[in-house]
């Protein structure tokens, strides 16, 4: 019984670490919306948060991985189990979304 409890609660603090590593994507996606309304045409702001928005997958390592290894030291490893589940499914769907505009237009956006 104390071994089913566990598995039980082991998934709930995964559940616990995508939703937090999604709540943190929201944010950061906010961030980057509300500069890209404030921005004033092609101006420093607008650029740097079109590349916040452009590099969502790669940029989330920088605020995900540091978190991880926190929760880990903590010995909260299921959390950071689930944030790393979260984190590498946004990358990989970022990933098909690039390389499918990259083919569809027959050329990489980011070397133009």
């Amino acid at each position: 019984m104390n071994t089913e409890i566990q598995v039980r609660s082991g998934g709930i603090e995964v559940a616990k670490g995508i939703a937090s590593c999604y709540a943190l994507n929201l944010l950061h996606l906010g961030l980057a919306w509300l500069d890209l309304i404030s921005a004033r045409g092609f101006d420093a702001r607008f650029i740097f948060a079109v590349r916040l928005i452009v590099w969502f997958g790669l940029l989330q390592f920088i605020y995900v991985l540091p978190l991880v290894f926190v929760l880990r030291k903590k010995g909260r490893s299921n959390v950071a189990k689930g944030m790393l589940i979260a984190a590498t499914i946004n990358f990989l769907l970022c990933a098909a979304c690039w390389g499918s505009i990259s083919f569809v237009t027959g050329e990489a956006p980011w070397k133009s």
